[in-house]
């Protein structure tokens, strides 16, 4: 029974040769398009789940009332790991997770930036990260033991076993020596923690002194705790205000200082932005991604549906002709069924080809490592999208179809024509509405970035050029900064009589949200007073455009305005100054200083924050003496910025290798350019441009597909009316007209309910910008009549062909 059934859908597929082609690819380029979302949003929802305890195991998280505010954080103080561990009898593993990176030797003559992770010797009992060779209980354990990856082994020592042999990096002062203890599969694509080198924190010692280590308010990095059973979280959460308060004693305040546990499970997928070492991914992103994917699929569900219903004429003598030779119901039921599933089963098998095909540029765009790998999740999930793709395809028609009662049909007083049909009108503008609600909303996002693209942020970013010097590693804070622009001064030295560079300057941030420090000193009237800081030297100014509206520029000798601060228009006016250098910086425990310049405001961080109150320094300790509060977001090293002269980089960037090399010849030279820098802040919202712009050209293209076929069954069901008409007179742009105002209807109905939808979906997301704008209503009203007009002409095609036919043969039957 089963195997006629196939038959006569095939049969049917294959007799109706156009359907069954539109059906066909609106499904395949639906679920392609589908699959690949859906199958990133299920990684994005397993980050993490292969440590096999990973319900146990929370990160410490930091709560600190700033100026009125609670402030949240993942950087907890040092002394929290084995505080936690002493106190509370319910965690049973501890480690902190503090990054880091030092010069390597890669080989006798060339080292590299080896980037590692300072950890605690439980790190591996926590984290189910899979050793391959070495004993989980001891790797850790030595100062001098290095535990590497598969990548890095193979990078340092090929084919090689690793194990015993040594690296050399500088940690402080001098090159220490490490020797592999441990070798580690690399790191699952769907972990959130990511490392080359695992390091024991007792190297922790060559960069943070002892009183540091030791200080309730200095942050260093992260810490993990592995838990007894899932509910001891409440029970470390109620003890940690008792612990505190033993702890800090007299400075202890109830509310203002505390700390509590989040799970390793929401780590990922979190819309904090302030997510410490994990790179996280917004939960609203998978949300739209998967209504993207959703809406996609119903269309071409739409087009099986309405285009099922319009063949119902041709197909309606076949069901009465079965009913009365005894077909049943459910029979007739489980047959268009059929018909739905060998269709969606082959757009599925069409559809993951094309997801292979688009999976490289998915990546590219979303920068993951996405695999379209078919386990048992990834099985579930394309026998889901089968099986309800084709209940919604099919079960509309096959319900409406074998309803059908014989007497009428056979006798021939059924009629399903399209103006009589609102369920099918309801169909095809809903259609357009999901198409025209993707377009108008890709119309603002591709309008907002273009508007941030070309916004002047106040400074200089064209032909500049970041080279990061090496690092100076120091237990003293000032003298690792200090000394570091020392080092980086002799390669700006040897730029500046160079004919390819405009200027350069030394700098410690650069450009990006929390990428200047965030400090703060208390005002008079005890108020808090927060700004952004950074350190620079050389023509800090002149290499970034800037412009001075008020008293001088630093001067650019080392060691000159060592005690002169810039301040921006925004600090001037928080602070109520007329004359800014004639002030000087509140309270008593600044050492003297001169605030020589005012520099007109910049966007230091990227456009979805307002500007703030920056000021700039050449010597740390004109700014650290008179802060209580200081929050690093961003590496201490400093970066050499270079501004060329000309448009030929390649010649540029070999002047700059050259120099590098005479200055620091054993060290790896690496660059990258400010004005990536400035893109990178937006890439996220980018992406989910590109994602709603592709989605928006599949919805019309499938959209389409769907109208030529509407249109087709319209004017196929009404062609001896048009040869009547014809033979009457009537004109082909009037029988053209009287198809065209039904769909233009349509048209209408999806656009005007689309087009207002779109910009009340859409305030949230525009909202988030600093600075923002929506598109003109001009550009909303060319996007009407573009869809206007995209009706007109798929319809227009249809009516003239059919008013092209000879009256004759469409009338002689009768």
């Amino acid at each position: 029974m089963f195997k006629n059934y196939f038959k006569i859908a095939i049969r049917n597929l294959t007799k109706n040769k156009l359907h069954t082609g539109i059906n066909l690819i609106g499904l395949t380029l639906g679920l392609g398009v589908s699959i690949l979302i859906f199958f990133f949003v299920q990684f994005e929802l397993s980050f993490d789940d292969f440590h096999q305890e990973s319900e146990l195991i929370y990160r410490i998280q930091r709560h600190e009332m700033i100026d009125g505010e609670m402030s949240d954080s993942y950087s907890v103080p040092i002394i929290t790991a084995p505080t936690f561990i002493d106190e509370f009898p319910q965690i049973t593993h501890v480690t902190r997770v503090i990054g880091g990176s030092a010069q390597a030797y890669l080989d006798e003559s060339t080292t590299q930036n080896q980037r590692y992770l300072m950890v605690g010797p439980d790190f591996l009992k926590i984290f189910d990260f899979e050793l391959i060779q070495g004993d989980k209980e001891q790797v850790l354990t030595d100062k001098f033991g290095a535990v590497i990856t598969e990548e890095v082994a193979q990078k340092y020592f090929a084919e090689a076993n690793p194990i015993g042999k040594s690296i050399r990096m500088r940690m402080g002062d001098n090159f220490e020596e490490y020797q592999v203890v441990g070798l580690l599969k690399n790191p699952p694509a769907n972990s959130s923690i990511r490392f080359e080198m695992l390091l024991n924190d007792q190297n922790m010692d060559f960069s943070i002194g002892k009183e540091m280590q030791n200080s309730w308010f200095n942050i260093f990095g992260e810490t993990y705790v592995k838990v007894t059973r899932p509910d001891a979280k409440f029970e470390i959460e109620s003890g940690i205000d008792p612990m505190l308060k033993k702890a800090l004693g007299g400075k202890y305040v109830k509310g203002d200082y505390s700390f509590s546990l989040h799970p390793i499970s929401k780590m990922h997928i979190s819309d904090n932005p302030k997510n410490g070492m994990i790179e996280s991914t917004r939960p609203d992103l998978l949300w739209i991604l998967a209504g993207i994917a959703f809406l996609i699929l119903l269309i071409a569900c739409i087009n099986f549906t309405t285009m099922a219903i319009g063949r119902s004429t041709t197909r309606a003598k076949e069901v009465g002709v079965r009913k009365t030779m005894g077909a049943e119901f459910s029979q007739l039921v489980f047959q268009f069924l059929t018909e739905a599933f060998l269709i969606t089963i082959t757009a599925a098998f069409f559809g993951l080809l094309l997801a292979e095909v688009l999976l490289p540029t998915f990546n590219d765009l979303f920068e993951k490592e996405l695999k379209l790998v078919y386990g048992p999740i990834q099985i579930g999930i394309l026998i889901s999208l089968i099986l309800l793709i084709t209940a919604l395809a099919g079960a509309y028609p096959a319900f409406f179809m074998s309803s059908l009662r014989p007497i009428k049909v056979l006798k021939g007083n059924l009629s399903v024509r399209f103006g009589k049909q609102a369920l099918r009108k309801g169909l095809v503008a809903f259609q357009f509405f999901i198409s025209f609600l993707l377009i108008a909303t890709t119309l603002i996002m591709v309008n907002q970035m273009n508007v941030i693209r070309e916004f002047d942020l106040g400074f200089d970013q064209e032909m500049v050029v970041l080279v990061d010097v090496p690092e100076v590693p120091s237990t003293s804070f000032i003298k690792s900064i200090s000394e570091g622009f020392q080092q980086a001064e002799k390669f700006r030295q040897a730029l500046t009589g160079r004919t390819e560079v405009s200027s350069a300057a030394l700098t410690i941030s650069i450009y990006g949200d929390n990428a200047f420090w965030n400090a703060g000193f208390p005002l008079e009237d005890g108020k808090q007073f927060n700004f952004r800081v950074n350190f620079v030297g050389g023509d800090y100014i002149k290499t970034l455009g800037l412009e001075i509206v008020e008293g001088r520029d630093f001067l650019v000798e080392p060691g000159a305005d060592s005690s002169a601060v810039l301040i921006n228009e925004k600090f001037t006016q928080a602070m109520n100054w007329t004359d800014a250098t004639a002030q000087m910086l509140p309270g008593t425990d600044f050492i003297p200083h001169q605030i020589v310049g005012v520099v007109k405001d910049f966007h230091h961080s990227s456009l979805y924050q307002e500007i703030e109150p920056v000021m700039l320094a050449k010597s740390p300790m004109t700014v650290f003496s008179g802060i209580n509060n200081l929050s690093i977001s961003s590496s201490t090293n400093p970066k050499v910025m270079v501004k060329g002269t000309g448009t030929d980089f390649e010649a540029f960037r070999t002047m700059l290798e050259q120099e590098w090399g005479k200055v620091f010849p054993s060290e790896a030279f690496s660059f990258s350019f400010m004005d990536e820098a400035v893109e990178a802040q937006y890439r996220a919202d980018e992406r989910l441009g590109k994602m709603v712009f592709l989605a928006a050209g599949i919805a019309i293209l499938i959209a389409a597909m769907g109208l030529l076929a509407m249109a087709a069954l319209s004017i196929a069901g009404r062609t001896k009316e048009i040869g009547i008409r014809k033979v009457l007179g009537t004109s082909s742009l009037s029988i053209s007209w009287m198809f065209n105002k039904e769909f233009l209807i349509i048209t209408l109905a999806g656009v005007l309910i689309a087009l207002p939808l779109s910009w009340y979906l859409m305030q949230d997301w525009i909202a988030q910008f600093a600075v923002r704008e929506w598109p003109s209503w001009l550009s909303f009203l060319v996007l009407a009549l573009a869809g206007i007009g995209f009706t007109l002409a798929i319809v227009s095609a249809q009516a003239f062909r059919a008013t092209q036919m000879n009256p004759v043969n469409t009338l002689k039957d009768e």
